[in-house]
């Protein structure tokens, strides 16, 4: 790429942290540099230590040498020699770890792919620093991020470790779980594999790489899922590592990732009196550090020991329980209740997850459910696509304490780390430091307690030997501090380098101190046998930026066992070594906390409990709560009964005594294969600057050539937008001076586009608002052509590089009318805009992918203004998707709305919105606006198009959205919301898998001499199937990649195959069940199969034949002594029957007649039941033989 310097102050955006230059402390870093023989108990003991360290590497760093040691499994992906002070990663495209770690010493960087099973494979990376130290690092992800951690391998290098991470099977970011949906190999490998399989084969490349050379030490770094990563490592691989650094463990997975969506069911619906909003949290903190604070004697707005706080909740209830922003009332004080208290199974009584902390509250946003109205991703993200492999699963149907049970008995990719018994890596010499914040809302801190509880039980106070445990105050999940706390929090643990800059290594300031950097204390212990107790944690001025200075540091010790003396200074949390079911009572001997009345019952801390209903008292509320499911059932008769409904969004599209009026521009990507003004091709996924002409570059002497064939998709698209094409249209300059503009000004159409006055008609079924009716027609002012910019990659250091393989890609824009005054009216109009490209083959991909980006326009005046004249308006600039378009809409016109009604006055500004905010942010004002200095360009003749151009375009257009969805609802039956979920699925490519399913499925019916007419029941069957069943397959929101050769789920081509599930085995499978030779059960066992590779493609008859398939369907008689069975003690359904016969009831009571087919299904022969002909032989029963019977009762 082509490298720049941007002056201008603000410009690079850094995701976690301010650059900071590390400072070296003299000194400190000679015990890495040593060459240390290894003790006894190390692997590395019956090496020989005699060779000098560090030790420099030949001249491996090269394909050759890689590809030559490499097994047959693996593959090498990348290597490159980076030089002292290089940087190196995979930027943006690696989603979870998008910064590159900069500052390195000279190494070679290596990636590698390895394939784990036929359907799965992973890539890890790998440094290999040309001054080893003879050591090996491998680190952690976090959640269930996809990507190699290249900035949190970065440290180690520092120290001369060779360093390896894993990206364990898959890219994407810390909540994505849409992946895992029935891939149980990409589970295996995100549970354990990759890392087990990337550890073993990284020091075979490692030593291979140094000629041989023997690791005389191996580590490991991990917070929150790298912490479960390394605790489930040496659990069943202990040879692995001779020390692991383990943060904030996630380590039951088949209880946490169950008890967050537990927690959020504690707090949602979000219109409930006993939800708890977000603002609300603070108000909670801040009362438990004025109540906690001084439990450890201490008072410094730190809470360091919650054990021994009796925290009165009842001193935030609102006066007469009405509710205010500064106080709970009483059914959120129940809600806070359970928050805090451990969760026991419901029915066997057994633990499934200890409680949340005392001042954790600050992190809590993020697993109740405030932001979204639904449970954490880490919790329902999990239970539907790693346990029940259903995108749509129901939390609010379907979850209970039985689904940990299920958890358990499956545990998905056997992630979960709950062995005790690590007496095999105590054997081997290893050591473990385990770490956790006591002020984590994400991973509670009792659940790295209570393994450590667990372990103690099996090895008593032997556990030190090898296992100390620190709990750190006022550190929120793996880094960082509450606002306002400020703690003292960086050890040199996971993630904490990267978060305060890209070239941060350890503790900064601190570099190589065994005293403040928890990973050189842990190689202490491994290779000079020093235990680890206690070490200093850091905190600086300005939050993340070390170059503030040092705020507070503190020390912080082990987990205090009975009969440890702490050392002075140190933060202990004390506990006595447990039995079976015993609790531990702390604080009769230790530090009081602040008395206020009313006072409570002392506060218990338990290590396990097999009782539903401990005894530990928790924080108190006002009022015992009703389970969660009667409040619900409560709440709903209520607002029926008193004929409230609860708000929907669709009540957010006016607001009383105003308009809202919108107009909006969008910009396409041309689908072309060249450039608008140079032969160089469109690119989009190549490598940077591959695809650039010399005028992309405006170098001296070159001049536009415009491309004829970009007209075509640009008049297409106008087209279809019912635009007038002008015969004659020009190009104009439009100056400004931006680095992703070599040439100084863009060439646009400003006076005189190429298409005038359109119009797009939205319906209901396009999503439009209630208040617009059936349809409305928004007007186009214009389409005209325009060339694209250069791609900007941010770096760390003010540095931008740019990708000149996107300048001069054609664009159309498209600017509406402002015709619109409803949110939901907008969004739809871009959502079908967006239909309508893709449908006429003009726009290279969607908004969500980056081929569209839409600027709004929006301002408000009052509805009894006479003047007519429109408020001023402001722009919201570069919306990225449909529901972004809707929600920044709303933000500004309430805004905007606020502010005239308080006096003030809108500005004509350019405004931002991110995903997720509630208030748009200004950007640049107009006042001061650029005059861009339109002109024509001099080096560029009118466009001319001919009126045979234009007809045929016209004439070859194809089918657009909106004829295709009446056809699918008149013609097969389906629902507008079904017509239209077929049609955007797969970037559009499953409407033509439906077409050709249907053509495949008539050719059979034909072939058998069928008559077959249009639009019958088999259409209807074959378009639920391609919508529905296939669906079930994979996570179809991630299908709507502009990728349209691989399409991540069902990989669908533009001409509408998947490989994984060809179109003719689906037309074979639904062929029986039509001809109804296999039950639907079967039919939807043989797609799973077709899915899974199991049945090739022609296979589908043979394979039904060859595991005995067939229906058989039972005679009518046995049919009939079925339905006598299952009558059977059903006299109060058979009366439901009987009242409708009487007419006392106005409908036929189907879903009781369906709940008995139901039973018949269950109750008989397997395969030899179809529910239509239990219903029929049902239903006649019901009306010829029990209801005569029932009256006769009478």
């Amino acid at each position: 790429m082509t490298r720049i310097t941007a002056s201008i102050a603000g410009v690079v955006v850094v995701l976690l942290a301010i650059v900071i230059q590390s400072h070296a402390v003299p000194g400190t870093l000679g015990w890495w540099l040593r060459d240390i023989p290894p003790p006894a108990s190390s692997s590395a003991a019956a090496t020989s230590s005699a060779e000098p360290i560090p030790t420099k590497p030949p001249n491996n760093c090269n394909k050759a040498f890689f590809i030559e040691i490499l097994p047959p499994e693996a593959s090498l992906e990348n290597i490159a020699a980076v030089p002292e002070d290089g940087s190196y990663g995979e930027g943006k495209a690696n989603i979870a770890y998008p910064i590159d770690p900069t500052n390195l010493p000279e190494l070679c960087a290596v990636t590698i792919n390895v394939a784990s099973s036929p359907s799965s494979s992973y890539r890890f990376g790998l440094f290999l620093p040309t001054e080893w130290s003879g050591r090996f690092l491998a680190v952690g992800n976090g959640g269930f991020a996809g990507g190699i951690n290249w900035l949190d391998m970065a440290p180690g290098t520092h120290y001369g470790m060779a360093t390896v991470s894993s990206d364990l099977g898959h890219n994407g970011s810390v909540i994505d779980t849409s992946w895992a949906i029935n891939q149980p190999e990409k589970k295996t490998d995100w549970g354990w594999r990759a890392l087990h399989g990337t550890v073993m084969l990284g020091k075979k490349l490692t030593a291979a790489y140094y000629d041989g050379s023997d690791i005389t030490y191996s580590y490991y770094s991990g917070c929150s899922t790298g912490g479960r990563q390394g605790l489930r490592e040496i659990q069943e691989f202990p040879d692995s590592f001779d020390g692991v650094l383990v943060g904030a463990p996630a380590w039951w997975t088949s209880h946490l990732n169950n008890y967050l969506t537990q927690l959020g069911m504690y707090n949602l619906p979000n219109t409930s009196d006993s939800y708890i909003p977000t603002p609300l949290l603070q108000v909670v903190a801040d009362e438990v550090i004025r109540q906690c604070d001084l439990a450890d004697g201490l008072e410094d707005g730190i809470i360091s020991r919650p054990d021994l706080c009796t925290f009165n909740s009842s001193l935030l209830l609102c006066p007469s329980n009405e509710p205010t922003p500064t106080c709970l009332t009483n059914p959120q004080l129940s809600t806070l209740a359970k928050i805090y208290s451990a969760h026991h199974h419901e029915t066997t009584g057994e633990l499934i997850y200890p409680g949340l902390t005392l001042g954790s509250e600050a992190q809590w946003w993020a697993i109740i459910g405030n932001t979204n109205g639904l449970p954490s991703p880490f919790g329902i993200g999990y239970q539907r696509d790693f346990l029940f492999d259903n995108a749509t699963w129901d939390y609010t149907t379907s979850y209970s304490d039985s689904v940990v049970d299920l958890a358990e008995r499956l545990d998905p990719g056997q992630a979960t780390a709950d062995h005790y018994d690590i007496s095999a890596y105590k054997s081997r010499g290893g050591k473990i430091i385990l770490y956790h914040g006591l002020a984590d809302g994400l991973v509670p801190t009792k659940g790295s307690e209570l393994y450590y509880q667990r372990t103690l039980k099996l090895f008593g106070s032997d556990t030190t030997e090898f296992f100390n445990m620190f709990l750190i105050p006022g550190m929120q999940h793996c880094w960082a501090s509450p606002a306002g706390v400020d703690a003292p929090w960086n050890i040199g643990g996971a993630f904490q380098a990267g978060v305060m800059g890209s070239g941060v290594w350890s503790v900064p300031g601190y570099e190589g101190s065994e005293e403040h950097d928890a990973l050189v204390a842990l190689g202490k212990w491994v290779e000079e046998g020093r235990e680890v107790r206690q070490f200093v944690a850091t905190s600086w001025r300005a939050g993340l930026n070390a170059s503030s200075g040092v705020r507070r540091q503190r020390k912080v010790c082990a987990y205090l066992l009975t009969g440890h003396i702490a050392s002075p200074g140190c933060l202990r949390v004390r506990a006595a070594l447990p039995g079976k079911n015993t609790r531990v009572a702390l604080g009769s001997a230790l530090l009081p906390s602040r008395q206020l009345q009313p006072r409570q019952h002392a506060r218990y801390l338990t290590t396990e409990s097999s009782s539903a209903n401990p005894s530990t008292t928790t924080p108190s509320a006002a009022a015992a709560a009703a389970p969660f499911r009667k409040q619900l059932k409560e709440q709903a008769k209520a607002l029926k009964k008193s004929g409230h409904k609860k708000r929907k969004s669709s009540d957010n599209q006016t607001v009383p005594g105003w308009e809202l009026t919108v107009g909006i521009e969008i910009h396409a990507q041309l689908n072309t294969a060249h450039k608008l003004f140079s032969p160089a091709t469109t690119s989009f996924n190549d490598p940077p600057n591959t695809h650039v002409a010399p005028f992309d570059l405006a170098l001296p002497g070159s001049q536009p050539l415009f491309q004829p064939a970009t007209l075509i998709p640009a008049v297409r698209a106008a087209l279809a937008l019912n635009c007038s094409i002008q015969p004659v249209s020009r190009f104009d300059r439009k100056h400004y001076f931006h680095w992703d503009q070599p040439s100084g000004y863009q060439i646009t159409q400003f006076y005189e586009p190429f298409a005038k006055d359109g119009f797009i008609t939205l319906y209901a079924r396009d999503g439009i608002a209630a208040e617009d009716g059936e349809e409305i027609k928004v007007g186009i002012k214009q389409v005209q052509m325009e060339q694209d910019t250069a791609k900007t990659t941010a770096q760390p250091g003010d540095v931008q590089w740019l990708d000149f393989n996107r300048v001069g890609v054609p664009l159309i824009e498209i600017i509406t009318l402002p015709e619109m005054h409803h949110p939901a009216t907008a969004a739809a109009l871009v959502r079908k805009v967006q239909m309508v490209l893709a449908s006429v083959d003009a726009c290279v991909s969607g908004l969500e992918e980056g081929g569209l980006r839409a600027d709004v326009n929006v301002s408000v005046r009052r509805t009894d203004d006479s003047s007519g004249k429109l408020g001023t308006r402001t722009e919201i600039k570069n919306l990225s998707s449909f529901k972004a378009v809707e929600d920044a809409i709303i933000a500004e016109r309430d805004r905007q709305i606020k502010l005239l009604e308080e006096g003030g006055e809108v500005k004509g500004e350019t405004r931002g919105w991110s995903l997720g905010s509630t208030e748009t942010r200004r950007l640049r004002g107009k006042e001061g606006e650029v005059d861009y200095r339109y002109m024509p360009d001099p080096d560029l003749g009118p466009v001319v198009i001919g009126e045979d151009l234009v007809a045929r375009l016209r004439e070859t257009m194809g089918v657009l959205p909106d004829e295709e969805a009446d056809q699918l609802m008149e013609k097969y039956n389906l629902s507008a919301k079904d017509a239209l979920s077929l049609m955007l699925l797969d970037g559009g490519a499953r409407i033509q898998y439906f077409y050709n399913v249907l053509d495949s499925l008539e050719e059979r019916l034909v072939a058998e001499g069928q008559v077959v007419p249009e639009g019958a029941e088999h259409a209807t069957l074959a378009a639920n199937w391609c919508l529905h069943e296939l669906g079930k397959l994979t996570d179809t929101s991630s299908s709507t990649s502009s990728d349209t050769d691989v399409l991540e789920g069902l990989a669908m081509t533009p001409l509408g195959e998947s490989p994984l599930v060809p179109s003719s085995s689906l037309a074979a499978i639904l062929h029986h069940l039509y001809s109804r030779t296999i039950t639907a059960k079967v039919a939807k066992d043989l797609l799973w199969a077709v899915y899974r590779g199991e049945i090739p493609e022609g296979g589908i008859t043979n394979y039904i034949d060859t595991h005995g398939l067939w229906f058989k369907e039972l005679p009518e008689e046995e049919y009939a002594t079925l339905a006598d069975e299952v009558i059977q003690g059903e006299d109060k359904v058979l009366g439901e029957f009987l009242r409708w016969k009487q007419g006392k009831m106005k409908a036929y009571p189907q879903g009781k007649l369906m709940y008995l087919v139901g039973k018949m299904m269950r109750g008989g022969p397997e395969g030899r039941v179809e529910a239509a002909g239990a219903e029929r032989v049902l239903r006649r029963r019901i009306e010829e033989v029990y209801l005569p019977e029932l009256e006769k009762g009478e």
